[in-house]
């Protein structure tokens, strides 16, 4: 009797062996490939940029690829050189030209972009590559001119760009200014701030009064917090008013909110500089172009002054194309048709010809690694023959279980 209950027992755990193993071997059959790092991936780079001074943009152009069956998620890697820095949005798509995406790309502060590839892959699977280009800045000072040999890595491998460099040797102070005006540039990477100068010649007569007035366009608003005047007689090296200040003596008025800003000075003696820099936050980033217009009165002369900064762009396209699909036969004999015989002529038989093997099928598919099975739900097969197996014991031990049963009723 215990023995009967000891084999129903085994067999009822087998079976809830087997359901178990069945069930999760569903799960990992369903799970999809993991991503990995594309090895054999490819890109070309280069730029006809041409770098005179520190910050200078580099525009570079690259075009890229990735092996046949590259699977979704799958990336590949590329990292700005320490002379370079990344400038502008940090994502970007790569698109066919109807507009499916076939990869995004990503850049972060270190200047690492990665590349990851979409869904389109998967129905495209051959000949995945494209083109992009994106927009850098030159973040150290290029004292010597000549040709750079800047050094891209990727992924395992190194890709060297020239890039020519060509510093300002003669007259290269800017000239003081003869008339008031305006200039504005991005002030960070990432194109969320701009910064902008209002700058003026210098005081002509002996006692000035003057009033600048900045009023940003739609998409920028003022950062009150740092708007910064400046007063001085002496110049530096780019142009601007560098110490000794005469802020102290000559200490600007200032009234600004988030849409207007007017900073006021009275009694600025003869050949005072003066210079006004503002600090704008980015508010609405759709924009391409972003614009900044003001006024600067001397002594009661007004100047309209203003100054646009154009939004850069990073921007690729992707391309694939669809696995060849084999066309199935429609024959459904293999009789050859019957001769309709000619009345002029003998009557000559015209067998169809040999059926010859498609290209498609000459070529014999890969086999399998380990790893990829593992990775496209191999797993989930071996579960349910493990399963199999476990109900198969199952049953066997029931069945001996039940003919114990009756032989010992008898």
């Amino acid at each position: 009797m215990n023995n009967q209950i000891h084999q129903k027992t085994v067999s009822l755990v087998a079976a809830l062996l087997a359901v178990g193993m069945a069930v999760l071997g569903l799960g990992l059959s369903a799970l999809p490939a993991s991503a990995e790092e594309i090895p054999d991936a490819e890109i070309t780079l280069s730029t006809s940029s041409i770098v005179t001074r520190q910050w200078d943009q580099v525009n570079l152009t690259c075009e890229w690829s990735v092996p046949d069956n590259s699977q979704p998620g799958d990336t590949f890697t590329l990292q700005l050189p320490p002379e370079l820095r990344w400038f502008g949005a940090a994502t970007f798509d790569l698109d066919t030209p109807d507009g499916q995406r076939v990869a995004t790309a990503t850049a972060n502060d270190a200047g690492q972009v990665v590349f990851t590839l979409t869904d389109f892959v998967a129905l495209h699977p051959l000949n995945v590559g494209g083109t992009c280009s994106f927009v850098t800045q030159y973040s150290v000072d290029p004292a010597i001119g000549g040709t750079k040999e800047l050094s891209f890595v990727f992924g395992d491998s190194v890709v060297r760009v020239p890039v020519s460099i060509e510093p300002c040797t003669e007259n290269c102070l800017p000239e003081v200014p003869t008339t008031a005006g305006k200039s504005m540039w991005w002030a960070d990477p990432a194109q969320s701030e701009l910064q902008s100068i209002l700058y003026m010649p210098p005081m002509a007569s002996a006692n000035n009064d003057v009033v600048v007035t900045d009023v940003p366009a739609a998409g920028m608003v003022i950062d009150c917090s740092r708007v910064t005047p400046r007063v001085g007689k002496v110049r530096g090296e780019a142009g601007n008013i560098v110490e000794p200040y005469d802020n102290e003596q000559y200490p600007a008025t200032i009234e600004c909110t988030p849409q207007s800003l007017k900073v006021s000075w009275t009694g600025l003696p003869q050949g005072e500089h003066v210079e006004l820099f503002v600090m704008t936050k980015v508010s609405d980033p759709s924009l391409d172009v972003y614009e900044n217009n003001g006024t600067v009165t001397i002594s009661g002369e007004e100047n309209q002054v203003g100054a646009q900064m154009r939004r850069s762009h990073a921007s690729g396209t992707g391309q694939g194309t669809a696995a060849a699909t084999p066309i199935p036969s429609t024959s459904t004999s293999t009789s050859p048709a019957t001769p309709i015989p000619s009345t002029s002529s003998p009557a000559v038989v015209v067998l169809p010809a040999e059926p010859t093997e498609p290209a498609w099928t000459k070529t014999p598919a890969p086999s399998a690694t380990a790893e990829q099975l593992a990775n496209t739900g191999a797993q989930g097969q071996a579960f349910f023959f493990l399963a199999a197996a476990l109900l198969a014991v199952g049953s066997l031990l029931a069945f001996a279980g039940a003919r114990k049963h009756r032989h010992r009723s008898h």
